[in-house]
Protein backbone atom coordinates (compact mmCIF):
# COMPACT_ATOMS: atom_id res chain seq x y z
CA UNK A 1 0.00 0.00 0.00
CA UNK A 2 1.73 3.67 -1.22
CA UNK A 3 0.74 6.21 1.46
CA UNK A 4 0.31 9.65 -0.74
CA UNK A 5 -0.14 13.05 1.54
CA UNK A 6 -3.81 12.51 0.94
CA UNK A 7 -3.84 9.58 3.02
CA UNK A 8 -5.40 9.56 6.60
CA UNK A 9 -5.36 7.55 9.47
CA UNK A 10 -9.25 6.62 9.08
CA UNK A 11 -8.99 6.27 6.03
CA UNK A 12 -6.64 3.84 6.07
CA UNK A 13 -7.87 1.87 8.31
CA UNK A 14 -11.00 1.34 6.73
CA UNK A 15 -9.32 0.13 3.26
CA UNK A 16 -8.09 -3.14 5.31
CA UNK A 17 -10.73 -5.61 5.38
CA UNK A 18 -11.19 -6.78 9.11
CA UNK A 19 -15.07 -6.70 10.96
CA UNK A 20 -17.28 -3.72 11.38
CA UNK A 21 -16.85 -4.21 15.20
CA UNK A 22 -13.47 -4.64 14.72
CA UNK A 23 -12.57 -1.38 12.89
CA UNK A 24 -15.31 0.86 14.62
CA UNK A 25 -13.23 0.44 17.87
CA UNK A 26 -9.83 1.38 16.39
CA UNK A 27 -11.47 4.20 14.45
CA UNK A 28 -12.45 5.21 18.31
CA UNK A 29 -9.21 4.83 19.79
CA UNK A 30 -7.68 6.74 16.93
CA UNK A 31 -10.03 9.79 18.00
CA UNK A 32 -9.08 8.89 22.32
CA UNK A 33 -5.14 8.78 21.24
CA UNK A 34 -4.99 11.92 19.26
CA UNK A 35 -5.24 13.92 23.25
CA UNK A 36 -3.20 11.64 24.86
CA UNK A 37 -0.55 11.94 21.99
CA UNK A 38 -0.02 15.31 22.86
CA UNK A 39 1.54 14.83 26.16
CA UNK A 40 4.16 12.15 25.05
CA UNK A 41 7.30 11.96 22.87
CA UNK A 42 5.53 10.12 20.39
CA UNK A 43 3.57 13.40 19.08
CA UNK A 44 6.75 14.70 17.88
CA UNK A 45 7.49 12.34 14.80
CA UNK A 46 5.95 14.16 11.88
CA UNK A 47 7.22 16.64 9.30
CA UNK A 48 11.27 17.61 9.11
CA UNK A 49 11.54 15.12 12.13
CA UNK A 50 10.20 12.27 10.58
CA UNK A 51 12.42 13.13 7.81
CA UNK A 52 15.48 13.23 9.77
CA UNK A 53 14.57 10.33 12.20
CA UNK A 54 16.66 7.85 10.44
CA UNK A 55 20.01 9.31 9.50
CA UNK A 56 20.10 11.11 13.32
CA UNK A 57 19.74 7.66 14.69
CA UNK A 58 22.54 5.55 12.42
CA UNK A 59 24.78 7.93 14.52
CA UNK A 60 24.17 6.33 17.55
CA UNK A 61 26.18 3.41 18.47
CA UNK A 62 23.23 1.24 19.99
CA UNK A 63 20.85 2.08 16.72
CA UNK A 64 24.01 -0.60 15.27
CA UNK A 65 23.75 -2.89 18.18
CA UNK A 66 19.61 -3.22 17.83
CA UNK A 67 20.24 -4.08 14.19
CA UNK A 68 22.77 -6.98 14.85
CA UNK A 69 20.46 -8.03 17.83
CA UNK A 70 17.40 -7.90 15.59
CA UNK A 71 19.08 -10.20 12.56
CA UNK A 72 20.13 -13.03 14.95
CA UNK A 73 16.73 -12.95 17.01
CA UNK A 74 14.95 -13.58 13.53
CA UNK A 75 17.65 -16.27 12.35
CA UNK A 76 16.31 -18.04 15.57
CA UNK A 77 12.63 -18.46 14.37
CA UNK A 78 11.11 -20.18 11.26
CA UNK A 79 10.85 -18.65 7.99
CA UNK A 80 7.72 -17.17 6.10
CA UNK A 81 6.14 -15.75 9.09
CA UNK A 82 3.91 -12.89 9.18
CA UNK A 83 4.99 -10.00 11.09
CA UNK A 84 3.37 -6.74 12.67
CA UNK A 85 6.01 -4.26 12.87
CA UNK A 86 4.60 -1.28 16.02
CA UNK A 87 6.13 1.50 15.29
CA UNK A 88 6.67 0.28 11.60
CA UNK A 89 9.37 4.06 11.36
CA UNK A 90 11.13 4.41 8.53
CA UNK A 91 11.33 -0.09 8.33
CA UNK A 92 14.22 -0.75 9.57
CA UNK A 93 14.32 -3.68 9.48
CA UNK A 94 12.19 -4.76 6.39
CA UNK A 95 15.48 -5.99 4.78
CA UNK A 96 15.95 -8.43 7.24
CA UNK A 97 11.78 -9.46 7.35
CA UNK A 98 11.99 -9.80 3.52
CA UNK A 99 15.38 -11.93 3.66
CA UNK A 100 13.29 -14.66 5.75
CA UNK A 101 10.37 -14.84 3.54
CA UNK A 102 8.34 -12.81 5.90
CA UNK A 103 4.96 -11.47 4.59
CA UNK A 104 5.61 -8.17 6.41
CA UNK A 105 2.55 -5.53 8.34
CA UNK A 106 3.27 -1.94 9.76
CA UNK A 107 1.64 0.09 12.45
CA UNK A 108 2.28 3.67 12.91
CA UNK A 109 0.67 6.93 14.31
CA UNK A 110 2.45 9.14 11.53
CA UNK A 111 1.58 9.32 8.00
CA UNK A 112 5.33 11.65 7.68
CA UNK A 113 7.56 8.81 9.42
CA UNK A 114 5.72 6.38 6.46
CA UNK A 115 6.34 8.48 3.75
CA UNK A 116 9.74 8.72 4.91
CA UNK A 117 10.10 4.60 4.73
CA UNK A 118 8.51 4.59 1.53
CA UNK A 119 11.37 6.99 0.38
CA UNK A 120 13.80 5.18 2.26
CA UNK A 121 13.20 1.82 1.33
CA UNK A 122 11.97 2.30 -2.53
CA UNK A 123 10.35 -1.21 -3.96
CA UNK A 124 10.72 -3.04 -0.69
CA UNK A 125 8.44 -0.35 0.89
CA UNK A 126 5.47 -1.56 -1.64
CA UNK A 127 6.12 -5.24 -0.77
CA UNK A 128 4.54 -4.18 3.07
CA UNK A 129 1.10 -3.46 3.99
CA UNK A 130 1.25 -0.19 6.34
CA UNK A 131 -1.78 1.16 7.92
CA UNK A 132 -2.17 4.67 10.41
CA UNK A 133 -3.43 3.57 14.26
CA UNK A 134 -2.37 3.19 17.35
CA UNK A 135 -1.12 0.64 19.47
CA UNK A 136 -3.79 0.28 22.30
CA UNK A 137 -6.54 -0.80 20.16
CA UNK A 138 -4.78 -2.81 16.70
CA UNK A 139 -6.93 -3.00 13.83
CA UNK A 140 -6.61 -6.28 13.22
CA UNK A 141 -8.12 -9.50 14.50
CA UNK A 142 -6.99 -12.42 17.19
CA UNK A 143 -3.93 -14.63 16.72
CA UNK A 144 -3.64 -12.26 12.81
CA UNK A 145 0.12 -12.72 13.18
CA UNK A 146 2.89 -14.90 13.85
CA UNK A 147 5.21 -12.56 15.19
CA UNK A 148 5.30 -8.66 16.85
CA UNK A 149 8.06 -6.50 16.91
CA UNK A 150 8.09 -3.65 18.88
CA UNK A 151 11.76 -1.34 19.31
CA UNK A 152 11.95 2.16 21.00
CA UNK A 153 8.79 2.52 21.89
CA UNK A 154 7.16 0.69 25.11
CA UNK A 155 9.73 2.18 27.38
CA UNK A 156 10.65 5.40 25.22
CA UNK A 157 7.46 6.87 23.54
CA UNK A 158 3.91 6.01 25.29
CA UNK A 159 2.60 6.57 28.44
CA UNK A 160 2.74 3.46 30.93
CA UNK A 161 -1.18 2.81 31.25
CA UNK A 162 -0.78 2.50 27.03
CA UNK A 163 2.19 0.17 27.50
CA UNK A 164 0.11 -1.84 29.24
CA UNK A 165 -2.58 -1.62 26.96
CA UNK A 166 -0.46 -2.40 24.28
CA UNK A 167 1.45 -5.27 25.41
CA UNK A 168 -1.82 -6.91 25.84
CA UNK A 169 -2.58 -5.88 22.18
CA UNK A 170 -0.01 -7.49 21.20
CA UNK A 171 -0.63 -10.66 22.53
CA UNK A 172 -4.62 -10.87 20.97
CA UNK A 173 -2.82 -10.32 17.57
CA UNK A 174 0.18 -12.36 17.90
CA UNK A 175 -0.19 -16.55 18.03
CA UNK A 176 3.62 -17.55 18.43
CA UNK A 177 6.50 -14.65 18.82
CA UNK A 178 7.52 -11.40 20.00
CA UNK A 179 10.14 -9.07 20.23
CA UNK A 180 10.14 -6.22 22.42
CA UNK A 181 12.42 -3.30 23.55
CA UNK A 182 11.51 -3.03 27.51
CA UNK A 183 14.25 -1.48 30.09
CA UNK A 184 14.82 -2.57 33.69
CA UNK A 185 16.75 -1.43 36.55
CA UNK A 186 19.70 -4.01 38.05
CA UNK A 187 19.48 -2.75 41.67
CA UNK A 188 16.60 -0.49 43.37
CA UNK A 189 14.94 1.27 44.34
CA UNK A 190 12.39 0.04 42.22
CA UNK A 191 9.02 1.36 41.06
CA UNK A 192 5.91 1.17 39.23
CA UNK A 193 5.54 4.36 36.60
CA UNK A 194 2.54 6.33 37.25
CA UNK A 195 0.14 5.85 34.43
CA UNK A 196 0.61 9.24 32.38
CA UNK A 197 4.32 8.83 32.42
CA UNK A 198 6.62 6.76 30.18
CA UNK A 199 7.88 3.50 31.92
CA UNK A 200 11.53 3.93 31.50
CA UNK A 201 14.15 1.75 33.29
CA UNK A 202 12.44 1.88 36.60
CA UNK A 203 11.04 -1.57 37.51
CA UNK A 204 12.82 -4.95 38.11
CA UNK A 205 13.34 -7.55 35.56
CA UNK A 206 11.34 -9.89 37.77
CA UNK A 207 8.47 -7.09 37.69
CA UNK A 208 9.17 -6.78 33.77
CA UNK A 209 8.56 -10.12 33.41
CA UNK A 210 5.42 -10.49 35.12
CA UNK A 211 3.69 -7.82 33.60
CA UNK A 212 4.96 -9.95 30.13
CA UNK A 213 3.42 -13.09 31.66
CA UNK A 214 0.23 -10.90 32.78
CA UNK A 215 -0.25 -10.34 29.08
CA UNK A 216 -0.08 -13.70 28.11
CA UNK A 217 4.15 -13.64 26.90
CA UNK A 218 6.97 -15.69 28.51
CA UNK A 219 10.58 -15.07 28.14
CA UNK A 220 12.64 -17.05 25.66
CA UNK A 221 15.76 -15.18 26.01
CA UNK A 222 17.20 -11.51 25.71
CA UNK A 223 19.75 -9.46 24.44
CA UNK A 224 21.49 -6.26 26.20
CA UNK A 225 21.05 -3.35 24.08
CA UNK A 226 22.38 -0.79 26.34
CA UNK A 227 23.49 0.24 30.01
CA UNK A 228 22.07 3.19 31.38
CA UNK A 229 22.08 5.18 34.53
CA UNK A 230 26.37 4.06 35.61
CA UNK A 231 25.13 0.52 34.85
CA UNK A 232 22.44 0.33 37.14
CA UNK A 233 19.89 0.27 34.20
CA UNK A 234 19.42 -1.96 30.69
CA UNK A 235 17.56 -1.89 27.75
CA UNK A 236 17.24 -5.42 26.69
CA UNK A 237 15.08 -7.02 23.27
CA UNK A 238 13.07 -10.00 24.74
CA UNK A 239 12.33 -12.54 22.60
CA UNK A 240 9.13 -14.13 24.20
CA UNK A 241 6.60 -16.97 23.30
CA UNK A 242 3.06 -15.91 23.20
CA UNK A 243 1.39 -18.36 25.76
CA UNK A 244 -2.60 -16.98 26.00
CA UNK A 245 -5.42 -19.42 24.07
Amino acid sequence: MRLTKKHRSLETINQISFGSELKNDAIAEYTMANSRLKNIKGDSYYGKVAKNYEDKRRQQAWWWVEQEQMEELLSMLPRGLKVLDVPFGTGRFVNYYHDHGYTVFGLDASDDIMMAAQTSLGDQYDRCTTVRGYSTKLPFDDKAFDLVVSTRFLRDIICYADTKKTIREFARVCKSYAILQLGFRVDGPYEFPADDERMGSRMSRRQVLALLKRSGFEEVESRKVKVLDGGNAEIHHFLLRQTST
